[in-house]
């Protein structure tokens, strides 16, 4: 076979193998390990890119698959400042201290912006293929992106925060002897919000929600995970938090949400939270969280309650109970 039909063919096979992928996790996962494989590539990271006027050069970043410090930096920061700063998106090729580097930058219709550094020097002939891969990569991102995002707040839908837990889960775990601050798994419910539904209509509930989730988008860190679960009901991973600093900030924004002025008057928020052990299966996380938030709309809504505070109220009741 000649080697120009066996390139459309390897191109077709892994364009085939891309598409296949059903989450941005996946899909970046397999990119940077195709792109890993190629002769003169040294380095192949994966980053997210966030507006953050408070941070220099107007950005945060967050490497893939997850860093949780609110300060990362790495040995490419440097680079990406200066190359995010003039790059409209696409494959740019650039050195920097004296190596070869290609940014693969995709900004179209994604949030945060992502971008894969190559460290190398690649050939012609490779070039041409990841600029093929380039076009699938921004095209699936975008698509799954999409996909992944409750239409209305554009938060993370409750599909894509199983990925995200399992990460943070997977992360503590190995971070475990390095004193890297706790995960935290917060449930949010808006009280009484059919009432708010039935009285002023739907558009108004649609309203609500919007401006609750631009409350959590102020309040939390991009360093944290914000998700829509369904209807009234959200959830945040609050990252990189002692006890203490992470009852502050889920204070911070219940007394937030109860004094903003929503387009339909004042509104309540119940929360329920707990730890992210990485010992417990990360499905229970969700579960424990969702069980304090039960409780907190049991007991009137409008509080915060802790699951750990839970299980500790009932072993001292049990404690208690003498056996004759």
């Amino acid at each position: 076979m000649p080697s120009h039909e066996m390139d459309v063919q390897k191109a077709f096979e892994i364009s085939a193998k891309f598409l296949a992928h059903k989450t941005y996790h996946s899909l970046t996962y397999a990119v940077i390990h195709f792109l890993t494989s190629l002769e003169g590539v040294e380095d192949v990271a994966s980053y997210e890119i966030f507006v953050d006027s408070a941070c220099d050069g107007g950005i945060s970043i967050r490497r893939f698959p997850l860093t949780l410090d609110e300060n990362f930096s790495d040995r490419n920061t440097e680079l990406l400042r200066q190359a995010i700063s003039k790059s409209k998106g696409g494959l740019t090729g650039m050195k920097y201290k004296g190596q070869e580097f290609l940014l693969m930058d995709v900004v179209k219709d994604v949030i945060p912006r992502r971008a894969v550094l190559i460290k190398g020097a690649v050939s012609d002939h490779d070039l041409v293929m990841v600029q093929g891969v380039y076009g699938i990569y921004a095209n699936q991102v975008a698509l799954l992106d999409s996909k992944e995002r409750d239409a209305l707040t554009g938060l993370p839908n409750r599909q894509t925060l199983e990925f995200c837990l399992n990460d943070v889960v997977v992360y503590h775990r190995g971070a475990k002897k390095k004193g890297v601050k706790p995960s935290w798994m917060i449930a949010l419910d808006l009280d009484h919000f059919k009432n708010i539904n039935d009285t002023y209509g739907h558009l108004f509930g649609d309203e609500v929600l919007i401006h609750f989730t631009d409350l959590m988008k102020k309040i939390f860190r991009h360093t944290d995970f914000l998700f829509r679960y369904g209807g009234e009901e959200f959830v945040v991973i609050l990252n990189n938090a002692t006890p203490d600093e992470a009852i502050a900030a889920i204070e911070r924004f219940h007394k937030e949400v109860e004094s903003y002025n929503f387009p339909s008057g004042q509104v309540t928020v119940s929360i329920g939270y707990t730890i992210i052990d990485p010992i417990t299966p990360p499905g229970l996380h969700f579960e424990h969280a969702d069980r304090a938030l039960y409780e907190a709309k049991r007991q009137g809504r409008n509080r915060i309650i802790n699951y750990e505070d839970i299980v500790s109220t009932i072993k001292n009741r049990d404690d208690d109970i003498e056996l004759f």
